[in-house]
């Protein structure tokens, strides 16, 4: 995830509205950056940041200026460019691209009808879209920061709904909710960010033991949801996995049917109980989980597999032993190699050393639409953000 999650239970946990807040969001990205569009950087009154939209290299000027770029018009554009020669020196930024990012105060651009209904879909675990605009032409009828969202079966809000831009979107909606990737669209009018947003992913752990705590810290910190269940009461409780959002206790016929895993969750099997885990294994395979983890040897998982009359290798869900091979000996490195795994598994990337790789770090986000709209706006973009880079 983005932070979307920390950032949506901040705002909606200390008193909302905040009329001074301005949100920070990456749309466009020309070359390397640390975050991709869609990364959220949300900024109070105070000073207080929740979220990155770099890698430290923005957020400082960002968090000092996004006041005075939005005193004037609430919603404004700022690019900002590391590629030309000085940027590492004179601004901090080393990752030699082009940022662009869309900044809005709370009190003017409908931030809080947004934060509303993110909060909604992310609770009901729905999917959603979002298309917002980001540059428009001489005279338009739209501005920028005008936006709309989809719920997955039509347009649920945004000051876009009705109108003719969101008709023209709406192929590019249908192909984003498809693919769940983002991209951004070139119209004749406008501009705009279509952005695919998927609910918390879902990690459930089997087991409660002292090898389970890192597992769940860590992946609290990547905004994961995270629940722990064992059959051991002892084992489960707030005050033992504190970052988990939900704790289950097991029956003792090992009936799993209260525990949510669908066709996203990622799941790892770590009770270290056998009898259990046979129990456990033929539940939870066939809940079809995106990733199956299994803590053990390869020997005791093939055994597992037999003694409950099932063929692993009808199984490309199921990793086992669970883990990325990083040399392990710990609970924290366990811990690291399985979060490790998952990551690989729900990006599609085969988790090898990025030295070997030969494309770019980041996968980049599409771009379609008007195929010579979109050669004017790279040109025109390099050539402003050179310029505001250089009078920051």
């Amino acid at each position: 995830m983005n932070g979307l999650r920390t950032i949506l239970e901040t705002w909606h946990g200390t008193g909302y509205p905040h009329p001074d807040a301005v949100l920070a969001t990456v749309v466009h990205v020309k070359g390397s950056a640390y975050r991709r569009p869609g990364a959220r950087m949300l900024i109070f009154a105070d000073g207080k940041r929740i979220g990155t939209i770099s890698g430290g290299c923005l957020e400082g000027e960002v968090v000092k200026k996004a006041a005075w770029w939005t005193s004037n018009e609430p919603v404004a554009l700022r690019s900002f460019d590391s590629s030309f020669e000085g940027a590492a020196w004179d601004f901090g930024l080393g990752c030699n691209g082009v940022i662009s990012v869309l900044l809005e105060r709370a009190d003017a651009s409908g931030i809080h009808r947004l934060f509303d209904f993110l909060r909604t879909q992310q609770v009901n675990r729905e999917e959603t879209v979002i298309a917002t605009v980001i540059r428009v032409n001489e005279n338009p009828p739209h501005r920028l920061g005008d936006r709309a969202w989809w719920d997955g079966r039509e347009v649920a809000g945004g000051n876009l709904c009705n109108t003719r831009l969101a008709a023209d979107l709406s192929a590019y909606i249908e192909q984003c909710f498809a693919e769940r990737e983002s991209r951004l669209v070139h119209l004749a009018d406008a501009d705009v960010f279509v952005e695919w947003i998927g609910p918390p992913q879902r990690l459930v752990l089997f087991g409660g033991g002292h090898d389970v705590l890192p597992l769940v810290k860590i992946a609290n910190l990547m905004d994961w949801s995270v629940t722990v269940a064992d059959g051991r009461t002892a084992y489960i409780g707030a005050n033992r996995f504190p970052e988990a959002d939900n704790t289950l206790v097991i029956p003792a016929n090992g009936d799993i049917s209260q525990v949510d895993i669908d066709r996203d969750t990622a799941v790892v099997m770590m009770t270290h109980n056998y009898p259990q885990d046979m129990l456990l294994l033929p539940q939870i395979l066939a809940k079809k989980p995106r990733y199956f983890g299994i803590l053990g040897s390869s020997l005791r998982t093939e055994n597992l597999f037999a003694d409950v009359n099932e063929d692993i290798s009808k199984f490309e869900n199921v990793y086992a032993p669970v883990g990325l091979d990083i040399g392990t000996d710990h609970p924290e490195t366990i811990a690291l190699s399985i979060v490790a795994e998952i990551q690989s598994v729900l990006a599609k990337r085969p988790a090898g050393s990025l030295r070997h790789r030969n494309a770019g770090i980041h996968d980049p986000v599409m771009e379609v639409g008007l195929t010579d709209k979109l050669g004017t706006y790279r040109d025109e973009t390099v050539l402003a953000v050179c310029e505001l880079s250089q009078s920051i």
